[in-house]
């Protein structure tokens, strides 16, 4: 009851967290695109992930500073926690150090010789990198410290400073009106400062209210090798994330230039704003999967891992279903005029984060068993493929979005696979996710999406008026179809209760 409580406050913080910083955020991403132009826009956008692409290892070594510091949490012990968040802390100056060599060589070579950007914007573009590296070194030296506080599962300070971070893009957006040089280097210039200084307010709130936040020279070698072998085998993992985000928007970029490189990253962040909801949730879920497995609480870690695999796809249909149909009505009144392709583009990475969203819980599951080999090396193979086949389909002459939509069908293959490691592994109950997940699931997510889309057709106007009918039939009938057909009868009650004593209902009084 107290793990369930715990994981409902924090959902919630981070879910008033999502909903201002989405409200900030449509408003910030406009008035950028104005300023800054669609060309501009997409040119920020692509060079800055040239310097994310370097970043991949930084993110296997924060899902392993994480797990380890949970795990630690869930077992009780102390001192082995501070030996895990020293050790993390030598690994993170290391990685940091060693970004900054590969993209001040290989990374600055790449923007100068192959990248698609037009004459006129080659200086800007290379200040835009330079303060993109900045900002990434002092992201990948704060992973230690934002570990810390999701192990400790104090999503309240997570939430408040996504508040700090988007009020201060804002005010970034009205700055931009008065820069004194380039507008593109002077916005790329003020992120990096807001990264900074996003990274000093975690740093020094974890040294201040967590023991085990404090550096010692000592380095524990066996939980070193424990950790980074953990980390190692998932890089391939973090590769394919990141090849199938900013790979396949530099290969984009070689292709068709800024203008389709703008539209991907409008898409990129609408859907952002969608799967975010679902990421908070799971992100609320995820130390209580790993601190389940360390009390070697088996049946509540698989109900964990069910259960959050179907309410996370839940609710990304509940909030994406009618943005889907009614994305170009959404796109005029957000941004006014948009690039061509953004409403097919956006389609298509719906269905593919719905998809994701089905399988995020059993990496989380995997995380915590902590052996990844196996899933890393497979499941990484598999997705790695959608660069060189992006690559080939682009040569061949293929169009934009039958390329994106080629790129869903590895996430569909590594669900499956993830499923038969964890079977081996502990033993997971496959025969329960693959009939209430992925079945009912695909069930669900049909009845969610007809009945909304037959309105939005059958409608004779368009505008406003049409897309608040959708909307409320989405809601609606969405709710409907998940109460009584994604829930179990036990479920059910319990939400049917929990709203009867939330507003003072007497059952005995009707």
């Amino acid at each position: 009851m107290v793990n369930s409580r715990r994981i409902l406050q924090n959902t919630l913080m981070l879910y008033f967290r999502m909903i201002l910083t989405m409200i900030i955020g449509l408003y910030t991403s406009r008035v950028v695109l104005i300023v800054l132009g669609i060309s501009d826009y997409g040119l920020y956008n692509v060079v800055g992930g040239v310097v994310t692409m370097f970043t991949f290892i930084n993110g296997s070594l924060a899902a392993g500073t994480q797990r380890f510091l949970t795990f630690e949490l869930g077992e009780g012990t102390i001192d082995k926690l501070k030996e895990v968040f020293s050790t993390s802390i030598v690994i993170h100056l290391g990685l940091a150090l060693l970004i900054l060599l590969i993209a001040e060589t290989i990374g600055l070579w790449f923007v100068l010789t192959k990248m698609n950007f037009e004459p006129t914007r080659f200086h800007a573009a290379l200040w835009v990198y330079q303060f993109s590296v900045i900002a990434c070194v002092v992201s990948v030296i704060q992973v230690p410290f934002m570990s810390a506080l999701i192990a400790h599962e104090k999503m309240s300070i997570y939430a408040y400073m996504g508040i700090y971070d988007s009020v201060i893009k804002l005010l970034i957006v009205f700055l931009l009106g008065y820069s004194p040089i380039d507008q593109l280097i002077f916005y790329a210039f003020l992120i990096m400062l807001v990264n900074i200084s996003s990274a000093l307010i975690y740093n020094i709130y974890c040294y201040r209210h967590y023991n085990e936040c404090r550096f010692s020279t000592y380095f524990n070698k066996d939980i070193f090798k424990k950790m980074f072998s953990f980390s190692v085998w998932d890089i391939i993992g973090s590769m394919a994330s990141i090849g199938q985000m900013q790979g396949v928007n530099i290969i984009i970029n070689l292709f068709c230039g800024t203008v389709v490189n703008a539209a991907r990253a409008i898409s990129v962040t609408v859907n952002n704003i969608a799967i975010g909801f679902v990421n908070n949730f799971l992100m609320a879920v995820t130390p209580q999967i790993v601190k389940n497995y360390a009390k070697k609480q088996m049946s509540e870690m698989f109900s964990l891992v069910i259960n959050s695999a179907k309410l996370g796809s839940y609710l990304f249909l509940f909030i994406s279903i009618p943005v889907f149909i009614e994305i170009e009505f959404l796109l005029r009144i957000w941004l006014i005029e948009y690039p061509q392709y953004t409403p097919l583009f956006l389609r298509i990475i719906l269905i593919q984060s719905w998809i994701q969203t089905l399988g995020i819980p059993t990496v989380r599951a995997m995380h915590a068993i902590g052996d990844i080999r196996l899933m890393n090396m497979i499941v990484g193979t598999v997705l790695f493929m959608i660069l060189p086949i992006s690559y080939l389909l682009f040569s061949i002459g293929l169009k934009p979005h039958i390329v994106l939509i080629i790129n869903i069908f590895p996430w569909l293959i590594a669900i499956p696979i993830r499923l038969f490691l964890l079977y081996r592994y502990c033993s997971f109950p496959v025969r329960r996710f693959v009939l209430e997940v992925l079945v009912y699931g695909c069930l669900i997510a049909f009845l969610c999406y007809i009945i909304p889309y037959i309105v939005h057709c059958v409608l004779p106007f368009e505008g406003g008026r049409r897309f608040i009918i959708v909307g409320c039939t989405s809601i609606i009938s969405s709710s409907i179809v998940i109460l009584f057909i994604g829930m179990t009868k036990q479920q059910r009650t319990e939400i049917i209760n929990k709203i009867y004593v939330k507003f003072h209902f007497n059952r005995n009084s009707y």
